[in-house]
C-alpha cells in the first residue's frame, strides 16, 4: 500500500527507516508512520484525505481505532493533532500548500496529550520535525482564536473579582443563568484548564460574541485587581463598539461611588436586593427579544454523528458529541433528547419502550415513590422528576411536528412505565396473597399434625390402661370368688367407676 503526503497527496517514497522523509511532489519534509501494516495504512490515508477535506471528525475516529491497535506508532497520534488543532494544507500566495487552521483547541499543541505521546514513541529525526511544527501550529492556533474565539457564540459574559466571596457569587450567577438555558461564558468554569495569553484568547472571543456582559464585584477592591480591571475595560468598551450589548455591574457589598466611570452609565444592579436574580434574567430576555444566541441551529453535521453514535451504542461518544452540541445551542431538543437516551443506554426512541428498558424505569420508579400514584398526573410528575432535564427540555424546545411527534413517543413511553409499574403491584399483591395462603396452609397442617399426635398418644395410653385394668380385674375376680372376699368385691367397683373415668376422659375432644 502507497502511503499519501499529508500536504499534497501525492505519492510519497521514502528511503530510509528514519521516519522522515522529502516528498518529490511538493518538496516538503515530512514524517511518515514505519509501524502500519498495508490494512491499517489505507485506514491512515484514508484518515488523512478526510481531515484534508476538513471532516475532522471522520478523521478522528479513524485514527483513535489506529493509535489503540498499535499504540506504539507516532505518526497516528501527531495526525490526531493536527485534526484537533484543524489544520489543512492549501495554496498560499505562492504555488507552495501552507497549514491552514480551520478550528480551535483549547489547550497548546504542545501540552496536548497526542503530542506528547508523539515524542514519546517518535525517532530523533521526527521529534525534530514534530517540534518544529508544532511550533508552527500553535502560532496558527493562537491567531485563529483570537480571531474567532473556540467557535462558540454565548450569550451571556460574566467576569467577576478572585475574593472569595466575588467568586462565590459569580458562580452563582452562573449556575442559575445555565438553568434558564443561556450559554455562559465565566473563565474560572469555562476555560478551567486554559489560563495566561491562551486563555485571554477565549476571553476576548466571548466577550466580543456574548449579547450581555455582567461585571460581578462582593467587595470595594474588586474594581482594581488587575484580571478584574482588564476584563471590565473590555466589556465597556465592547459596548461603546456595539451598542446593542448589553451591560450590567452587580454590585454586592459596593457602594455606587466605588464604581469605575466607565460602569457607571449603565445599569447597577444590588446583588443583595430581592428579587435581583429575575430581574437580571428579565432584562438578558428583553434584550435578546425571545432570541438568543443560543437558540441558533446546531451543526446538522454533528447532530448526525450523534446519531452515527447512538445506532453503533457507543452512548459515550454519543454523550460527548451532546455537550458539544448543547454547548454551542443549549435549545437544541436533539441533543437533550439523544443525551436522555444515550445515558440510559437507548439507540433510538423504539430501544426506549423496549420491555427491559421499560422494566427498568419501573424499578426504579418503584424504589423512589413505591406503588402509591392516584391520578396519571402525580405519576407523570414523579416520573418526570426521575427522568431529569433532559426529556422537559427536549420537550420545551422542540417545535411543530416535531414538538408533536416527541410528545407522542414521550407519552407512549410514560404509558408503558405506568402499566410495568402496575402490573408489577398486582403481582406484588398476588404474591403477598399466595404468601398468606401459604401461611394458613402450613399452620392448618401444623394444627391437624398435633391433633394427629395427640390423638395417637391417647390412643397409647388408652390400650396400656385397658391391659393394666384387665389383668387387675381378673386378679381380683378370681380373689373375689376364691376367697369370698368383700374387698376384693369393693375394689372391682372402684375400678370399674375409675376405669369409666379414665375412658371417658380419653375419649374427649380437645
Amino acid at each position: 500500500m502507497e502511503l499519501l503526503c499529508r500536504i499534497c497527496g501525492e505519492i510519497l517514497q521514502p528511503d530510509d527507516d528514519t521516519g522522515v522523509c522529502d516528498c518529490e511532489s511538493c518538496g516538503s519534509r515530512q514524517t511518515y508512520p514505519m509501524g502500519y501494516d498495508s490494512e491499517r495504512l489505507e485506514i491512515f490515508n484514508k484518515a488523512r484525505s478526510l481531515r484534508q477535506k476538513t471532516d475532522f471528525e471522520g478523521a478522528e475516529k479513524l485514527l483513535v481505532q489506529l493509535c489503540a491497535e498499535v499504540p506504539d506508532e507516532p505518526e497516528g497520534f501527531w495526525e490526531l493533532v493536527l485534526c484537533r488543532c484543524g489544520i489543512v494544507y492549501e495554496n498560499g500566495d505562492s504555488a507552495v500548500k501552507v497549514p491552514v487552521c480551520r478550528r480551535a483547541s483549547l489547550t497548546p499543541v504542545t501540552e496536548e496529550v497526542n503530542y506528547l505521546t508523539a515524542i514519546a514513541y517518535a525517532t530523533d529525526e521526527q521529534k525534530a520535525v514534530y517540534c518544529r511544527e508544532a511550533a508552527a501550529i500553535d502560532v496558527l492556533r493562537r491567531e485563529f482564536v483570537e480571531r474567532v474565539g473556540n467557535g462558540e457564540r454565548y450569550d451571556v459574559f460574566i467576569c467577576g473579582s478572585s475574593s472569595e466571596k466575588g467568586e462565590s457569587v459569580a458562580s452563582e450567577i452562573y449556575d442559575q443563568l445555565c438553568e434558564e438555558g443561556f450559554s455562559v461564558f465565566y473563565a474560572p468554569k469555562s476555560i478551567k484548564e486554559v489560563s495566561g495569553r491562551a486563555g485571554e484568547l477565549y476571553i476576548n472571543a466571548a466577550i466580543n460574541s456574548a449579547e450581555a456582559l455582567l461585571v460581578v464585584c462582593a467587595d470595594p477592591e474588586g474594581f482594581a485587581q488587575p484580571h478584574m480591571k482588564s476584563q471590565w475595560s473590555r466589556c465597556a468598551s465592547a459596548v461603546r463598539k456595539d451598542g446593542e450589548k448589553l451591560l450590567i455591574t452587580c454590585i454586592s457589598g459596593v457602594s455606587e461611588g466605588d464604581i469605575p466611570e466607565e460602569l457607571s452609565d449603565y445599569p447597577v444592579m444590588d446583588m443583595e436586593k430581592l428579587g435581583f436574580m429575575a430581574e437580571v434574567i428579565r432584562l438578558i430576555r428583553r434584550r435578546d427579544s425571545g432570541h438568543s444566541a443560543s437558540a441558533r441551529k446546531a451543526p446538522e453535521k454533528l447532530i448526525r454523528r450523534m446519531n452515527i453514535f447512538l445506532a453503533d451504542e457507543d452512548f459515550e461518544a454519543a454523550e460527548e458529541y451532546c455537550d458539544i452540541i448543547l454547548d454551542a445551542s443549549p435549545e437544541c431538543w436533539q441533543a437533550h433528547w439523544a443525551r436522555f437516551l444515550a445515558y440510559n443506554g437507548c439507540r433510538n426512541n423504539g430501544d426506549l419502550l423496549l420491555e427491559e428498558v421499560v422494566e427498568s424505569f419501573a424499578s426504579d420508579y418503584i424504589e423512589h415513590f413505591g406503588y402509591d400514584f392516584a391520578e396519571d398526573d402525580v405519576f407523570g410528575a414523579q416520573l418526570a422528576q426521575l427522568l431529569g432535564d433532559s426529556p422537559r427540555k427536549a420537550l420545551e424546545y422542540a417545535e411543530d411536528d416535531e414538538k408533536l411527534n416527541l410528545e407522542t413517543v414521550y407519552e407512549r413511553f410514560v404509558n408503558a412505565v405506568r402499566d410495568a409499574v402496575f402490573n408489577r403491584e398486582q403481582e406484588n399483591i398476588e404474591t403477598e396473597e399466595k404468601q398468606e395462603l401459604e401461611e394458613m396452609r402450613r399452620r392448618h397442617d401444623e394444627e391437624e399434625e398435633r391433633k394427629t399426635a395427640a390423638e395417637n398418644k391417647k390412643q397409647a395410653i388408652r390400650n396400656r390402661y385397658i391391659t393394666y385394668a384387665a389383668v387387675i380385674f381378673t386378679v381380683l375376680i378370681i380373689i373375689c370368688v376364691k376367697f369370698s372376699s368383700i374387698l376384693a368385691g369393693a375394689l372391682i367397683v372402684i375400678m370399674i367407676i375409675v376405669s369409666v373415668l379414665v375412658l371417658g376422659g380419653l375419649n374427649r375432644k380437645d
